[in-house]
């Protein structure tokens, strides 16, 4: 091992080392000192105030950032969602709140996601339509069985008349009867 060598341990130890790359970094352009920051943890906003840069020109050096590390993957996607990012956010907390964010999960998702999500949604489309329709029929059943409640009503008080009619006359047959039984 060399003085160099054992110069270098030393500085990393004592954190002299980080000052000097901060020192040196300071020199370089301002999408370098971008590119330090990110490596070193700092989030776009942090980067934004440091360097005085636009959101856009931040946005643009993550990218930058994203690609340099083999992250191409992630840029592209970011560069596809990032209008819809607040609703992505959403989809990725509802899949962590239900345990989804493992590769069965996903793949089951994206099964339905990008198979039957049409199909599924027409089919939960027919079954509204027929709870409508049924709540629909519920409802004429239940007027329907209403009436046919009033109309049995009506029968059985007419019953009950005719009933005590009946005896009035089964009464009056009998009393006619005795009359002329005892005469």
């Amino acid at each position: 091992m060399s003085f160099g060598d054992i110069g270098s341990i030393i500085r990393k130890i004592e954190g002299q080392d980080e000052e000097v790359k901060t020192k040196d970094i300071k020199n370089k352009s301002k999408d370098t000192q971008a590119l330090f920051l990110f490596s070193s943890g700092k989030k776009p906003i942090d980067v934004a105030i440091e360097l005085d840069l636009s959101a856009s020109e931040v946005h643009e050096m993550q990218e930058e950032f994203w690609a340099l590390n083999q992250q191409y993957e992630l840029a592209l996607v970011y560069g596809k969602i990032k209008n819809i990012l607040p609703s992505f956010l959403k989809l990725f907390q509802s899949l962590k709140e239900f345990g989804m964010l493992n590769e069965e999960s996903l793949s089951n998702f994206l099964k339905y996601a990008g198979h039957d999500l049409p199909e599924l949604t027409y089919r939960m489309q027919q079954l509204a339509n027929e709870v409508i329709d049924l709540e629909s029929k519920k409802k004429l059943s239940i007027d329907a069985l209403a009436q046919l409640t009033d109309m049995l009503s009506w029968y059985q008080n007419n019953i009950e008349l005719n009933k005590q009619i009946l005896s009035d006359l089964d009464k009056k047959i009998n009393q006619k009867q005795y009359v002329r039984e005892v005469h």
